[in-house]
């Protein structure tokens, strides 16, 4: 359990160890994950595109038709000092080794709060808000020159008439289970199809391939249209690579010269392998996207 001392709380404005922060028993993004979140990360203690990704938190909100506790200029506010409170913490010592407190992982949560056991959200009088910070984990050696392996899930994504994907929700059930399939089969990463059939996304992430020399991603509906997703398009078309967001099947993935999925937390990370297929290492549109995808965290960050 030595990582829960690298990881600080934000709870509702009380910066604490994660060892001592509690949840109410009766918090309804306990009882129902009914909240819902952002996670976005910082390079050189600077958190990268915090207002894309506090902007989509509102559409979250909005959409579930949650209050936010508090002001989006506050909540900014307290991103910033849990992070800026990190910086201060001794992680010198511990099995995990000496942490970058520079480059963290944060992870902005907004609860219904607590309301009696039952639906009826409208008696859920106080929501609130949590910030995690946490060291981001050493990937393994070869993972962004290599690649990484992933394996398609027999999990389906959720139908955007059910859950939508769009709604960065804290009810994540759909991702853990597609995820196993990822465990199971010993790989870093699981792609889930929707319900009709087509590639939809990553348990978390957003995947990209690389057909005829063209970039594709699926398109945006039915899915989570992830900020580094968005980074990566507007670089790519700048760049001049020819882009297209578009439907695309499984069979046509596993076929694909190249292939990689991108997150906020990793970034751009090439494909090596789908179902055990080998794609290769990374191709000239990948490495050029992770050139670019870093070239914007320098201008953005320092």
């Amino acid at each position: 359990m030595d990582w829960i001392d690298r990881v600080l709380i934000n709870n509702n404005g009380t910066i604490q160890a994660a060892c001592d922060a509690q949840v109410p028993a009766l918090d309804h993004g306990f009882l129902y994950g009914d909240s819902v979140y952002e996670t976005l990360r910082t390079y050189q203690a600077r958190p990268f595109l915090l207002g894309a990704h506090m902007d989509r938190l509102e559409r979250s909100i909005g959409r579930i038709g949650l209050t936010c506790p508090c002001s989006r200029k506050d909540l900014e506010k307290e991103v910033l000092r849990v992070i800026g409170a990190y910086r201060e913490q001794d992680f010198t010592s511990g099995a995990l080794g000496e942490v970058d407190p520079g480059n963290l992982a944060v992870r902005v949560v907004i609860s219904r709060g607590i309301g009696p056991i039952g639906l009826d959200v409208t008696l859920c009088e106080d929501p609130r808000f949590l910030i995690y910070a946490f060291a981001i984990p050493d990937r393994p050696l070869g993972y962004y020159d290599e690649g990484i392996s992933l394996v398609i899930s027999k999990v389906r994504r959720n139908h955007p008439q059910a859950l939508d994907p769009g709604i960065k929700s804290g009810n994540f059930l759909n991702n853990i289970l597609a995820f196993n399939d990822a465990r199971e089969a010993g790989v870093q990463e699981a792609v889930l199809l929707n319900a009709e059939g087509y590639v939809a996304e990553g348990t978390t992430s957003n995947i990209f391939m690389v057909s005829d020399g063209r970039l594709r991603t699926p398109i945006p509906q039915g899915i989570l249209s992830g900020i580094t997703r968005a980074v990566v398009l507007e670089e790519a078309l700048a760049a001049g690579i020819e882009t297209e967001e578009c439907r695309f099947t499984s069979e046509e993935l596993l076929s694909a010269e190249e292939a990689f999925i991108t997150s906020s937390v990793r970034g751009v990370v090439p494909v090596a392998a789908i179902n055990g297929m080998t794609i290769g290492k990374p191709g000239s549109i990948t490495r050029t996207v992770m050139e670019l995808y870093e070239a914007r965290v320098r201008k953005e960050c320092g």
